[in-house]
């Protein structure tokens, strides 16, 4: 491997270093006016909740994902990339902590064509691969519908009850999206499923009237909670984020310190000290 900068003659379109650490245009318009330490401030103080136990590769990603907002003062731009680097440090997070959870190898068995029990040791890396597998395997059952993906990874890490259900999402991004999804897509199906509705509604105010007619029991019951809305939306979101269709989402500064403050709050309930 090359490690080696190619030095090339400059173009004269290159920036100096002061022109590369003025403020973002987009920055200034914004009233009462921010300078970078107000960036650094709530990062900052999200930062006291890491607890001493957290993985140091974890530590890192924190780190970068802070120092990704802060530089969105010089490049607007990079206030979406903390977004997005402070999610997949949430996958990242997950993934530690199942590792944790399942040191070495798992064993997994299924069935041989010749009728023989066949085993196999595998790495928590390799769950996705042998899910996929046919004749399936078996495997765990602490690790039930987990295939390590991201959504497999919120799935367990609920039903493990190592992070509570009710955990409070600082992302309204998320909860706005996963709102939607729930009215138009998620109660209407259930509807359908469980006899309160005899066909797909067809309009948004058949939804609400299936809705509102049901006892405030009944709307509990299927009233989703904050660990649905992560399941279904975190990944969904990342995605959203990671392959762009047409342009990259754009965001305000305030947009990234909620998923940095989710990020910290599932680091500091998996890493939390000993009571």
């Amino acid at each position: 491997m090359d490690v080696t900068f190619p030095l090339t003659e400059l173009t004269g379109r290159e920036l100096s270093l002061a022109e590369l650490t003025a403020p973002d245009q987009r920055i200034s318009m914004w009233w009462p006016p921010l300078t970078v330490e107000h960036i650094q401030a709530p990062y900052l103080k999200l930062d006291q909740r890491i607890p001493p136990a957290t993985p140091e590769g974890l530590r890192e990603r924190i780190a970068t994902t802070r120092q990704l907002a802060v530089y969105g003062y010089f490049v607007y731009e990079f206030h979406t990339i903390s977004m997005f680097w402070a999610l997949i440090g949430v996958e990242m997070a997950l993934k530690m902590k199942f590792a944790e959870k399942y040191p070495g190898l798992i064993r997994v068995t299924r069935n041989g064509k010749d009728g023989a029990e066949e085993t196999s040791d595998i790495p928590v890396e390799k769950l996705n691969y042998y899910r996929r597998q046919r004749p399936k395997w078996s495997f765990p059952p602490e690790m039930k519908d987990c295939d390590y993906s991201f959504h497999g990874l919120l799935t367990w890490v609920f039903r493990e009850r190592l992070l509570p259900e009710d955990i409070p999402i600082p992302v309204p991004e998320i909860v706005n999206i996963f709102n939607s999804q729930f009215e138009l897509e998620i109660f209407p199906e259930l509807a359908v499923k469980e006899g309160l509705l005899k066909s797909r509604p067809k309009t948004i105010g058949d939804i609400h009237a299936c809705w509102d007619g049901l006892s405030e029991a009944q709307k509990n019951h299927y009233r989703p909670k904050n660990s649905d809305a992560l399941i279904k939306g975190l990944p969904g979101f990342r995605n959203m984020l990671a392959h762009p269709q047409h342009h990259d989402t754009m965001l305000v500064p305030r947009a990234p310190i909620g998923t940095y403050a989710l990020l910290i709050d599932v680091v500091a309930r998996l890493w939390a000290s000993p009571q």
